[in-house]
């Protein structure tokens, strides 16, 4: 009865000697350079930073361009304040 525990713990501390050998790194957490998975794993985030910084820069322009507009539509309308009332007053006179 008494060489029930140890006969467990002897179990598995064999078990656990097997674990080790066969418990090594896998080469991307190692730094194996020439792994295909780590390079396959470096292609997978540029792309993923490609598309990020694509879908960003098309934000940006999309408000800078905006923000253009904007202005101009600004200053035509300081600069000829006679063109823009002629064309408010075509438009309440045809709607």
């Amino acid at each position: 009865m008494n060489n029930h525990p140890l006969r467990i713990f002897l179990l598995l501390a064999v078990l656990w000697g097997f674990a080790v050998l066969h418990a090594g790194a896998c080469p991307v957490c190692y730094g194996a350079p020439d792994s295909p998975s780590t390079q396959g794993m470096t292609a997978a985030i540029f792309s993923l930073l490609g598309v990020t910084g694509g879908v960003l820069a098309a934000f940006a322009t999309m408000f800078l361009r905006i923000r253009r507009r904007t202005r101009a539509m600004l200053r035509e309308a300081v600069l000829s304040p006679s063109l823009h009332n002629t064309t408010v007053k075509e438009a309440e006179s045809h709607g």
